[in-house]
């Protein structure tokens, strides 16, 4: 642990990088910084989630298996070998020769406490029915375990593989508080070990040698990474500019174009699987009822040009799939019958009059700052129609806590798909607790039905009709994917990482 030269280092080190010399000083150094828009205070996915800090902290931690994205296959990683025993149990047997950064020997112990704490019914955290399937972790050796869940769940596996990764446990049981883990410890048996960790100066990262080689899916060639955490967007150019950071992450298109044209930068669109939607109230959550109306969901839907929208305000643009519903194609189980409805100006202004809305709809559609110009450009084309949408640009943490209490009449945002790619996650998270803004009894009874269906064959086919309801319906509308657009300077370049299609983790980048 680090818990009294944590703060040492976030007033040395940290503060060195926000005055960092040149990119070149920087590549001298083996020392990478990357800008981030958020503040993060911890590096624990499982208590502060977000796709940024993900970034680092799929880098430091282990799992016990993880799935090559590329061929759809799991592979091994904590654990070298696994199987079904029944429905409800999966078998690991374990490595023998992983140490934590602490020097901690790993074991099946650590696997234990990190399932069953997150179980637990005391602990609080978001996306608590991530974890809280895991009825008990039995310990059959040091290094043979068996996870048994509460009841059938057809993909156990694929959660465990995104979803858990595993603590330290004698580091973890010694904190008075458990929820600091990843802010005075954050030990793990990752690639990197973290040095500091500030939520005003960023993290800190460290190559951890012992660990690598020994997983041909995690890459570490650069010593150390900063993260820089730069909110503001001219911001972020500007220290890009001044060589304060090497890398900024998801410039607009405007941007992306600017740098183009600077020798001294490079700009990358890479895949995310993140989905752009627009959520409809169809269920009369909020106080204006008129989604209720199918015709006004089909309308909507039919008076947006996402393709001409996408080739102007989605950076990245080229790189960009256009998916046929709300799952992209290398999702597991994402196999529509049918596809969104099609671009109809004249049909839409036909249907909003059919609905008695021929003089216009006034409605507010709320997005996050991230989105707005996208957003903008989909209410300009809907004006066009007789949609009058108000565009409301609000904190993302704003936006959620109102839409859990019903408030959104129409929401704006993006889902990363790949953080856990089945479309039963997907589907979770569109239709169920308080995000569910349809509230359709065919669709709850199929999501059912396909959580206890372990055949992929036969849970595609149950999924296939949810997918076509939800186009049918015209209840969420899935505009596109938002590829990640890195801009970095020319000495150093991002590398697609051996396993996964959608995401680029600090350990693949290297310098040129």
């Amino acid at each position: 642990m680090f818990n009294r030269p944590i703060a040492w280092l976030a007033g040395t080190v940290l503060a060195g990088a926000m005055v960092a010399n040149p990119a070149t000083a920087q590549k001298s150094k083996d020392q990478l910084n990357i800008s981030t828009i958020e503040f993060f205070s911890s590096l624990d996915y499982y208590h502060d989630p977000n796709s940024e800090s993900l970034q680092f902290v799929r880098n430091m931690y282990g799992h016990l298996i993880a799935m090559d994205e590329h061929t759809g296959k799991f592979i091994p990683e904590l654990a070298k070998s696994w199987k079904r025993i029944d429905e409800k149990t999966i078998e690991f047997e374990l490595r023998d020769d992983i140490k934590f950064h602490t020097g901690n020997k790993f074991t099946a112990a650590d696997v234990k406490h990190t399932m069953e704490y997150l179980a637990g019914p005391k602990l609080k955290i978001r996306f608590k029915g991530r974890y809280n399937w895991v009825k008990k972790v039995e310990v059959l050796s040091d290094y043979k375990l068996r996870v048994i869940s509460k009841r059938p769940f057809s993909t156990d596996l694929h959660t465990i593989a995104y979803r858990f990764y595993i603590y330290d446990s004698k580091v973890h049981k010694s904190l008075k508080n458990p929820k600091t883990y990843g802010r005075v410890s954050a030990s793990a048996t990752g690639v990197y070990r973290a040095l500091s960790i500030d939520k005003n100066s960023g993290f800190l990262v460290e190559r951890w040698d012992p660990a690598v080689g020994k997983w041909p899916h995690r890459k570490a060639t650069i010593k150390r990474i900063q993260s820089t955490p730069i909110p503001d967007r001219q911001t972020q150019i500007a220290a890009l500019l001044t060589g304060k950071v090497d890398a900024i992450r998801n410039v607009t298109a405007d941007m992306a174009a600017q740098l183009k044209s600077d020798p001294r930068f490079k700009t990358t669109a890479i895949p995310s699987k993140q989905l752009i939607y627009i959520t409809l109230d169809a269920a009369g959550r909020s106080k204006n009822k008129a989604f209720k109306d199918k015709r006004v969901r089909q309308a909507f839907f039919k008076a947006i040009p996402r393709k001409l929208i996408q080739k102007n305000f989605v950076s990245g643009a080229e790189t960009a799939e256009l998916p046929d519903a709300v799952c992209f194609s290398a999702n597991v189980a994402c196999t529509p019958s049918t596809s969104v409805i099609a671009y109809d100006p004249a049909g839409a202004k036909k249907l909003l009059a059919e609905a008695g809305y021929s003089g216009g709809l006034k409605f507010t559609m709320t997005t996050s700052a991230s989105y707005r110009d996208i957003a903008e450009a989909v209410g300009g084309e809907l004006r066009k129609v007789g949609f009058e949408a108000s565009i409301e640009a609000q904190p993302r943490g704003t936006a959620v806590k109102r839409r859990a209490k019903g408030e959104l009449t129409t929401y704006f945002s993006a889902y990363p798909t790949f953080t856990h790619p089945t479309t039963t996650n997907i589907f979770n998270f569109f239709f169920s607790g308080t995000r569910d803004y349809n509230r359709d009894p065919v669709i709850q009874a199929a999501r059912k039905k396909g959580n206890l269906e372990f055949d992929l064959g036969k849970r595609s086919k149950i999924y296939q009709g949810i997918l076509d309801q939800v186009n049918k319906e015209a209840y969420v509308y899935p505009f596109s994917e938002i590829p990640i657009v890195w801009a970095y300077n020319k000495n150093v370049a991002p590398q697609r990482n051996p396993a996964t299609l959608a995401l680029i983790l600090v350990g693949d980048w290297k310098w040129q």
